[in-house]
């Protein structure tokens, strides 16, 4: 049985096929310049994003949530830690997250992704591994839209059943800090982490940066429009405010949208908790 992936990657769309018992193979499918993001310019990180970053070898986008002021008080450092790909994490890097008492590593990358390039917690008794695809295969996700901010307003509509499991595993976690990552740790990452931040009373522009400040810790010495920064990379602020304004306006907050999509008051009053607030 074949399957099907795909991946954006500056307007040309990786298609890849891949069978039981063969390997993967992949095709090119331009996609219109219109379809493609661009580079917006970055938001330079603060020095209290700084604190929050963790020093890891080749883990790209590692940041811990806590220390952002939450509607009861600052979301205690050491609950959730965002990152991208584990797949290339040293023994160091696997040492660093162990010391942050890292517990739950939530992979939010397609099985394909994973297939081809394995977690790399996902072996190590330390850490337990729940692979959990937010956006499905992959390829519809990434055909459909007409900006970045398009495909997470659809994301919060077609894919509730993946944003409730992810969730869920969060509010059963009961010690340790949560790694949750996908790929580069902005776009799937960056919708559970706006939901999370949203979840604890954390304000719009502080989302909005901690989201923006991606393509920065991607690229840090990229300049806005830079041709080596990749538009697979980009993190323009304009995508994840398109995402809050139909949490918001659609689904009256993420406090609602959690409840909506069959979380129970004890696992939302798990978050929050955990969330510090």
């Amino acid at each position: 049985m074949k399957a099907v992936f795909a991946l954006l990657r500056q307007g040309t769309l990786v298609v890849g096929l891949a069978s039981a018992g063969c390997g993967i193979h992949s095709a090119r499918i331009v996609v219109p310049a219109a379809q493609a993001p661009a580079f917006a310019a970055t938001i330079t990180p603060t020095k209290e994003d700084g604190a929050r970053a963790l020093v890891l070898q080749s883990v790209r986008n590692g940041r811990d949530l806590g220390g952002m002021q939450g509607a009861k008080g600052p979301i205690p450092l050491g609950r959730f830690i965002r990152t991208g790909s584990l797949s290339h994490a040293t023994d160091s890097d696997k040492q660093v997250l162990a010391d942050h008492d890292v517990k739950l590593d939530i992979d939010l990358r397609t099985f394909w992704e994973v297939v081809r390039s394995p977690d790399k917690l996902s072996r190590d008794e330390r850490f337990h591994y729940m692979n959990i695809s937010l956006m499905g295969a992959g390829l519809w996700d990434a055909l459909y839209p007409s900006s970045r901010g398009a495909m997470y307003v659809r994301a919060l509509a077609d894919h509730q059943s993946r944003f409730h499991r992810v969730f869920r595993a969060m509010a059963q976690q009961k010690d340790g800090a949560i790694v949750f990552h996908c790929a580069a740790g902005k776009d799937r990452t960056g919708m559970v982490a706006a939901i999370l931040l949203s979840l604890a009373g954390v304000d719009h522009d502080t989302i909005v940066h901690n989201y923006a400040i991606s393509a920065r810790y991607l690229h840090p010495t990229a300049t806005e429009g830079a041709a080596q920064a990749e538009a697979i990379d980009d993190s323009p602020p304009e995508a994840i405010e398109m995402f809050l304004r139909a949490l918001d306006s659609k689904y009256g907050g993420a406090r609602a949208y959690l409840k909506m999509i069959g979380l129970s008051d004890a696992e939302i009053k798990a978050l929050t908790d955990r969330l510090g607030q």
